[in-house]
């Protein structure tokens, strides 16, 4: 069987035109906000619902893999207009079966009709996100520091009993630990996506 072919590229994964095409698509608005209709005689008609996905990530130089320890994470928020996030009573998978698609005459009618409850609800959930954002950096924080402080104390104790071990390594692992903790200190979140949901009975 031949290994390669004259007559095509192939490209993998992880050649730049794909990451930077799949970037391009991913940090584009394009998709990212919708409106259903969820049909549940349990609830008022005209009940509203906003469930936003977060990003947490951190950027830094690829060089130091922030990834190990703090990959982007999305965090979903279900919010009532009280503020109250229902998104660990309800689960993604059943939730997203029971909702159906607006068209986009009635989308554009009811986003007007509920477009200040719903700069209310993104309100409260900014304190929501920035807890649970919190949450997730202090944990990778703690790990990196964990971690590659356990590491310089492993090469430490190891210069001791071996002279070929350099100041010059020691001294590149405090700095790579160093920038490693202050990337994390600038982590931050963002608003990946964005589903208004209205109760209906039809």
């Amino acid at each position: 069987m031949a290994l390669s072919r004259e007559d095509a590229q192939f490209i993998t994964w992880e050649h730049p035109l794909i990451r930077n095409g799949l970037d391009l698509i991913l940090s584009g608005d394009t998709g990212s906000s919708t409106i259903s209709l969820l049909k549940n005689k349990a609830l008022p008609v005209g009940t509203l619902l906003v469930e936003l996905i977060y990003v947490v990530e951190a950027q830094a130089p690829k060089q130091l893999q922030l990834t190990r320890f703090l990959p982007p994470t999305p965090v979903r928020l279900l919010l009532d207009k009280n503020g109250t996030n229902l998104a660990g009573q309800v689960e993604f998978e059943s939730f997203n079966r029971q909702l159906s698609a607006v068209n986009r005459h009635t989308g554009s009618k009811l986003v007007n009709a509920v477009q200040q409850d719903v700069h209310a609800i993104l309100q409260l959930g900014e304190t929501q996100i920035e807890k649970a954002a919190r949450a997730l950096i202090d944990a990778a924080r703690s790990e990196a520091d964990e971690k590659l402080s356990a590491e310089l104390s492993r090469l430490e104790a190891l210069k001791a009993v071996n002279p070929n071990i350099r100041d010059d390594e020691l001294a590149a692992i405090e700095s790579n630990r160093q920038q490693v903790l202050e990337s994390l200190n600038q982590a931050g979140w963002r608003l990946d996506a964005l589903r208004l949901i209205v109760v209906s009975h039809q």
